[in-house]
């Protein structure tokens, strides 16, 4: 089978789009919240975690929604509506509780992006084809978040914070029509879900509890959730340590830092997908590798030029994590009918570890200053590099050789 152009085209687009959407503005929030609103560290944590809190209960169940459901393509549409309500919440409410449920209804809703977008790709383009064109599709995904930071922060520095919301606002409209720009017909919903070439549409699938009974996964998703409390928190609070040394011009500064690191993700990502095809383990070792050497340099660096500078390696990392991530998840549950599941579990691991790495790292700011909070998330870093390396093995071909096993 072989998806139309048009529906390439639209999936390429969605996700340019989808870039700067799925996550709600969380990295400006941050910022504005701060700047603008005078919030204190603390209460910018819990709003900037509630997000990922919220995902952590449905995540799971939105990727099973995915696995089930033939309207991928409505329930990104959905999320997109949500998401345009929610920055006009922040815009015109000003207290903390509807900021924070506002973030709530972002953390219910972003639960269906990248799963959505991922399981559309692999119905249209299948298994064989993945590695190369979730490249491209991260390519696009990080070209659309240079775009939309250079815009953003010209809008911060030069109109007012507010305008970044709005532009938000914006790209959920385009997200929106490039969706619609994908065939329904093109969308293999069995092969979305990475079902076996013999099961048929009401056949049964491996469920949660056997999925998990797979020790390769559990490890996988416990690394993945390292990764990100270690990660999650540092994007922010260099925002917020940018924005003590020099308020006029932080929105910009945190635009260029994001504009470097999508810049950089964007080379990555399509290197990524080429490279994944003879491995993904050592390509994800230099994700993981990167986190503490980024994490000690905002610790003793107070620069804004420089911090922003430094976000060359996150650009390195991210570019990496975000594709080969993907290839290991559908390597580990090919033929299990699960593929979405398996995504929405693992992403509810990160939704809870980057809670906790923003509570954390807002209350040991406040405690104990930005360095301590940076040289903490060093640690943690140290720790889930160790972890993945030593206990999580290569995942290409993997069910090919248990199979084999089995044969033999």
């Amino acid at each position: 089978m072989g998806a139309s152009s048009r529906s390439l085209k639209g999936l390429d687009w969605a996700n340019l789009f989808m870039a700067d959407v799925k996550d709600g503005v969380g990295v400006y929030l941050s910022v504005f919240l701060l700047t603008v609103r005078h919030w204190q560290p603390d209460q910018i944590g819990y709003v900037i975690a509630v997000p990922g809190l919220v995902g952590i209960l449905v995540q799971p169940l939105a990727g099973a929604l995915i696995d089930r459901s033939t309207y991928k393509r409505f329930l990104l549409i959905l999320a997109s509506v949500v998401i345009a309500l929610c920055c006009l919440v922040i815009i015109w409410m000003k207290g903390f509780y509807p900021t924070f449920f506002s973030q709530a209804m972002v953390g219910l809703v972003q639960s269906v992006y990248t799963p959505g977008v991922a399981a559309i790709t692999l119905g249209m383009v299948g298994q064989a084809a993945l590695s190369k064109r979730i490249g491209r599709n991260e390519t696009f995904n990080h070209v659309g978040n240079m775009g939309a930071a250079i815009v953003a922060g010209l809008i911060g520095r030069f109109i007012s914070y507010e305008g970044i919301f709005y532009f938000s606002i914006l790209q959920c409209i385009a997200l929106i029509i490039a969706v619609l720009f994908i065939k329904e017909q093109d969308i293999d919903h069995n092969l979305a879900r990475a079902a076996s070439v013999n099961e048929t549409e009401n056949a049964s699938a491996t469920g949660l509890k056997t999925l998990f009974s797979n020790r390769n996964i559990l490890l996988f998703t416990i690394s993945m959730a390292l990764f990100h409390l270690a990660n999650a928190a540092m994007l922010p609070l260099v925002g917020q340590k940018m924005g003590l040394l020099d308020q006029k011009n932080s929105s910009l500064y945190l635009s260029v830092a994001i504009i470097i690191a999508q810049g950089v993700m964007a080379l990555v990502a399509s290197y990524s997908g080429r490279t994944a095809e003879n491995g993904r383990k050592a390509i994800m070792m230099i994700a993981f590798a990167l986190l503490p050497v980024r994490a000690l340099l905002f610790a003793f660096i107070d620069n804004p030029y420089a911090l922003t500078g430094i976000q060359l390696l996150d650009g390195v990392g991210a570019g990496i994590f975000g594709v080969v991530s993907i290839l290991m998840m559908a390597d580990l549950s090919e033929g299990t009918g699960r593929f979405n599941l398996l995504q929405g579990c693992v992403y509810s691991a990160i939704g809870l570890a980057a809670s906790v790495s923003s509570i954390v790292g807002g209350i040991l700011v406040k405690q104990y200053g930005y360095m301590v909070g940076f040289i903490v998330l060093a640690a943690i870093a140290i720790a889930g590099m160790l972890f993945f390396k030593l206990l999580v093995p290569e995942t290409k071909g993997i069910n090919d050789t248990d199979k084999a096993g089995t044969i033999a």
